[in-house]
């Protein structure tokens, strides 16, 4: 090359532009996103919610006493406690129908008349309201759902359910309801009926773990004149998400604690009655210890 000829000048290249390089990742990062939405759903909603619901759902459970046109009484009063966690118990807690309440609008009365105190008696069933505001009262917990039931509607559960298995063999519907009904033949009388009525009930709520038998006895509940099921559906729902982590998905009612209020008996003068009634007064120092242990 001589002096003076110019040099060869190659054209510039332009560098490949950064967008690709954006584009290659962009969709990493939403992916990454994504798995963490993933994960609050999947993993940390449910931990929240199952810290937010209950240690126990509980169901008060009525017997009704109902005859003709009579008021009905509550002749059972039971208030069932399901866990969530496998750590506790199953817990059936029978409150004793002559269990002594001092209310503040109806004064002194055994615990089975406010269900009696209701207007409508054209209505098969009585004042759930009242009595349910009673026994939250009493035990100092939210109930979650009641269920009432006449002779009738039990009778016709128990034989939808394929009958129960007692300590007295296989029992039909009309057996069970003469079991749990009469209070007259059995050692301890009211408590020896109550003992009967929990022995029944856990066996129902056996069968009822059956999806069949469960959509018979809620239809049943829904449609009969002679039961009634009360309950949000929602608190229902979340409670059972809860008891499936709770318990692993493994549906199982496991050891059950059976309950009566401990008290004392005591015959007392009644202004409404104008004459002494008996009463069963509770010890609500012991009462309390229970339902702090097994219910709340």
């Amino acid at each position: 090359m001589s002096l003076h000829q110019k040099p060869i000048v190659l054209p510039k290249v332009a560098s490949p532009s950064p967008a690709p390089v954006g584009l290659r990742y962009r969709w990493r990062r939403w992916l990454r996103r994504c798995l963490v939405v993933v994960l609050v759903v999947l993993i940390i909603t449910p931990m929240i919610m199952y810290v937010s619901t209950p240690r126990y759902y509980r169901i008060l459970v009525i017997g009704s006493d109902q005859r003709a046109n009579e008021p009905a009484r509550s002749d059972v009063l039971m208030v069932i406690a399901i866990p969530k966690s496998r750590s506790d118990q199953l817990t059936m807690v029978s409150i004793p129908r002559d269990t002594k309440i001092e209310h503040p609008e109806k004064g002194l009365q055994k615990i089975t008349h406010f269900y009696a105190m209701w207007d409508d008696h054209t209505d098969r069933l009585g004042n759930r309201a009242l009595t349910q505001q009673v026994v939250e009262e009493l035990l100092d917990v939210n109930i979650h759902a009641t269920i009432e039931v006449t002779f009738t509607s039990f009778t016709d559960i128990v034989n939808a359910l394929g009958g129960v298995d007692t300590s007295q063999g296989h029992l039909t519907g009309e057996a069970a309801q003469e079991l749990v009904h009469n209070r007259f033949n059995k050692p301890n009388g009211d408590f020896g009926r109550a003992k009967a009525e929990r022995e029944v009930l856990r066996n129902l709520l056996s069968r009822v773990r059956q999806p069949t038998n469960l959509q018979k006895m809620y239809t049943y509940l829904q449609t009969s004149p002679h039961a009634r099921l009360t309950g949000s559906t929602t608190t229902a729902g979340w409670f059972a998400l809860a008891y499936l982590i709770g318990h692993r998905g493994n549906v199982s009612l496991g050891e059950t604690n059976e309950i009566v209020l401990p008290g004392v008996g005591q015959k007392l003068y009644t202004p409404d009655f104008g004459k002494e009634l008996y009463y069963w007064v509770l010890d609500d120092n012991a009462t309390a210890s229970l339902v702090n242990e097994f219910v709340r």
